[in-house]
């Protein structure tokens, strides 16, 4: 082949930074993009050829190398969308680039070896309109291999390069989602933390235990106020932990029970090695809540059972869940356990935070859903499990 093929890579670098950004931007862009960056390669090509050659041979040679080059590019685009190529792992990309512009170099080394010798003077002879008698030596068919392979190495670089950069952009994004979810959550913690039904029904319940048993009267007021003080002081704005987050429950529940008597079973079953993670802040409560408040009207020989289970199901993941007996009562299917769609689990104000903030905090990395039957209303969270280092064992 050729030794001028050597001469292009000091173009490679430049205009191949623009064009895997298309990647990002859909096919229209990404195509608009990568021709402008081959076309100034190309440029930078005819320029190095010229010191070698007349101008009438660089126009004859310089479009088809170039062409072979862009649809190589394509063609290996395809490639790394199929193995997967991205931020994800940095070494695993790498060895995929390196691998993958080798093997694209050598059919572009080929195929402009067989240009070279059987189309270039035809091509020549158009330009010159005239025979032309444009022959270049038989060299070895994958002479220049490496050559080739730098500038689609280039190529590959920036186009990852590019991918962690919008993928950092994106971290960003979704970090500001989440923190306007958090504000958005903590302005309407009002909606659905203190229910002004629930605070009205627990003073009714105190004022009534005052004259009759003033020490479970007392005790209330001990179990609200340590309610009142995570829920509106203590709690943190993002994330918590969900030992918190159970003493939270706790602590509600301790009220609903003094109200509900016999009538409300309680049940909290948490995998101690669960409580060192972290989970959105005030996500059981409202689940709870909601458990308590459409559950099945308990009796003393039947009370209404509330199960709040929390475990980690694989090492890395956590699963939570509130059950109550009762019937759903809401119109069509709900969502199976795993959906979590815009249409997803029925709710109130407090399911829908709950989704919000796993969405804004979990993008793609979460599922919801709810299950009914047999007497019982199940709803069902799985997050990933993140441990604080600091927290107690």
């Amino acid at each position: 082949m050729a030794t001028p093929l050597s001469n292009p890579r000091t173009g490679a670098a430049d205009t191949l930074e623009v064009a895997p950004d298309g990647t990002r931007r859909g096919p229209s862009g990404y195509l608009l993009l990568n021709v402008a960056g081959w076309l100034l390669f190309g440029a930078a090509v005819m320029i190095g050829w010229l010191e070698q050659y007349p101008l009438d041979v660089a126009i004859a040679i310089t479009p088809a190398y170039i062409l072979i080059g862009f649809l190589l590019s394509l063609l290996l685009g395809l490639v790394y969308d199929r193995f997967g190529v991205g931020p994800a792992s940095f070494g695993r990309a790498l060895a995929i680039s390196v691998a993958g512009s080798y093997a694209a170099a050598v059919p572009w080394t080929v195929a402009f070896y067989y240009y070279l010798h059987f189309g270039a003077s035809v091509i020549h002879s158009v330009i010159v309109s005239a025979p032309s008698s444009l022959s270049f030596p038989p060299d070895w068919i994958l002479d220049g291999t490496l050559d080739n392979t730098l500038p689609l190495l280039g190529w590959s670089l920036a186009r990852l390069g590019l991918q962690y950069n919008t993928a950092l952009r994106e971290q960003r994004e979704q970090a500001l989602r989440a923190v306007a979810a958090a504000r958005d959550a903590q302005l309407r913690m009002l909606a659905y933390q203190l229910n002004p039904h629930f605070l009205f029904n627990t003073l009714n319940s105190i004022r009534a235990l005052i004259n009759e048993d003033r020490q479970r009267a007392r005790e209330m007021v001990t179990a609200l106020s340590g309610y009142l003080r995570y829920a509106m002081v203590e709690r943190p704005l993002h994330v918590a932990l969900l030992e918190e987050e159970v003493e939270s429950v706790r602590g509600y529940l301790a009220i609903e029970k003094v109200r509900f008597e016999e009538r409300l079973d309680v049940r909290v079953d948490v995998d101690p090695a669960a409580l060192r993670c972290e989970v959105p802040a005030f996500l059981l409560n409202p689940l709870v809540e909601n458990a308590v408040k459409h559950g099945a009207a308990g009796t003393a020989t039947a009370p209404l059972v509330v199960r709040v289970v929390a475990r980690l199901v694989e090492p890395d993941r956590l699963m939570l869940m509130v059950e109550n007996t009762g019937v759903w009562k809401g119109r069509g299917k709900t969502a199976p356990a795993g959906a979590d769609g815009d249409d997803g689990p029925p709710g109130g104000v407090g399911l829908a935070n709950v989704r919000a903030r796993l969405r804004a905090l979990h993008p793609g990395d979460h599922r919801v859903g709810m299950e009914h039957g047999c007497g019982r209303v199940r709803f069902l969270v799985e997050l990933p499990a993140r441990f604080r280092a600091d927290a107690a064992t």
